[in-house]
């Protein structure tokens, strides 16, 4: 007869009163908290949130484990369960088992290929000349915010070469309604995700403030379906990701995607593609003014590839041959990855590390900073 298996206790942060660990983790920078436990605590820690069990993760051997998706499947908790609630089933927030996933990721992969990323280079450059043409004119010794200017930056791409949709932010002193309700739906998101036990139950004029931030992203996405519809636009001619949604049709299911889900998948494709987009080039930006030897560098290769004259437009192929610049924004996604966590969860309870027992009902999140160092 085996002797029982002896379970390694998980480390954790000492914990508070009837709030668990709710307060280690700050509102300001909840992030380098998490990241400053796994200095502490190692490669695997424990905590409490608002009732859930989390086991954070940041080493390389128990990281490459969880991502086993025969064991552990894509978590839609904590705050994608909140994000869901405008997200609805779109590819970030649906549910692995749920039809619409398959059924869109088939539909919309060939949208990513060289071919369609070529495709969106005359787009992208179009709203990169807004910004440049926007900084060219500042005064000298005028601040950027940049952080700002590449959410307007990353929006208004997507917009325009997803949806053929103007956003127009480098030509408006206030963001558009659609940005801005976006942008409170997300923030009210992580207030709700910092609530202690029955705040949330009294937060009744927030939710109205949610409630008319989701109807405003539903009405633009509605009416931008609405039109384009009504334009009789042959598919062949335009083959962006809003005409492969509604012209697409999964060949597995023989099924289209119908219009909720259409407008599920814009609002995911806003929100997932300028916030990440957008981190990634601010902490980029941040980078290079903070390494002189990096920057000269990198400007040496666009003098290179480019040319010396800055109105000079670059070609698809010229930016694919930007090397340096590549490895800088890869390096700075390892160092400061925008989207810094991930979760799952387990299919069955289960041990990890050969010592670690999870449960079914334990959110394991992996905290990419810590990791990629």
């Amino acid at each position: 007869m085996s002797e029982p298996q002896t379970f390694a206790r998980i480390p954790e942060p000492p914990e508070t009163f009837l709030l668990g660990h709710l307060l280690t983790l700050s509102a300001e920078t909840p992030v380098q908290d998490m990241w400053r436990l796994a200095r502490e605590l190692g490669p695997i820690f424990r905590m409490e949130l608002r009732g859930r069990v989390l086991i954070v993760l940041s080493g390389y051997d128990l990281v490459n484990e969880v991502c086993d998706e025969t064991r552990f499947d894509k978590s839609i908790r904590g705050g994608l369960r909140l994000v869901r609630r405008f997200g609805g089933d779109g590819l970030f927030t649906s549910k692995t088992e749920e039809p619409n996933w398959s059924k869109a990721h088939n539909i919309l992969l060939p949208n990513f290929s060289q071919r369609a990323m070529e495709s969106y280079h005359a787009v992208m450059l179009d709203i990169a000349d807004q910004l440049a043409v926007k900084w060219s004119r500042l005064n000298f010794g005028e601040e950027i915010d940049v952080a700002r200017d590449m959410t307007s930056l990353t929006v208004d791409t997507i917009g325009l070469s997803g949806f053929d949709y103007r956003f127009n932010s480098f030509y408006h002193d206030k963001e558009h309604p659609f940005v801005g309700a976006m942008a409170d739906a997300l923030a009210i998101t992580m207030d709700e995700l910092r609530d202690v036990p029955m705040e949330s139950l009294l937060s009744t004029r927030r939710d109205r403030q949610l409630q008319d931030d989701i109807r405003t992203m539903n009405e633009t996405v509605d009416r931008l379906i609405k039109d384009r519809r009504a334009s009789g636009e042959d598919h062949s001619a335009k083959s962006d990701l809003l005409s492969c949604m509604l012209h697409g049709v999964d060949k597995k299911t023989g099924e289209p995607l119908d219009d909720v889900n259409i407008r599920h998948q814009i609002i995911t494709f806003l929100i997932a593609g300028h916030e990440t987009t957008s981190g990634l080039l601010s902490f980029a930006i941040y980078a290079l003014l903070n390494n002189p030897e990096v920057l000269a560098k990198a400007s040496a290769e666009v003098d290179r590839v480019l040319g010396p004259d800055p109105t000079t437009k670059p070609t698809y192929k010229q930016v694919n041959e930007l090397r340096y610049i590549t490895q800088l924004l890869k390096e700075t996604l390892r160092l400061w990855p925008t989207a810094p966590v991930f979760g799952l969860y387990p299919l069955a309870d289960t041990v990890i590390g050969g010592k670690y027992k999870i449960k079914k009902d334990h959110t394991i999140t992996v905290m990419l900073p810590a990791l990629h160092r």
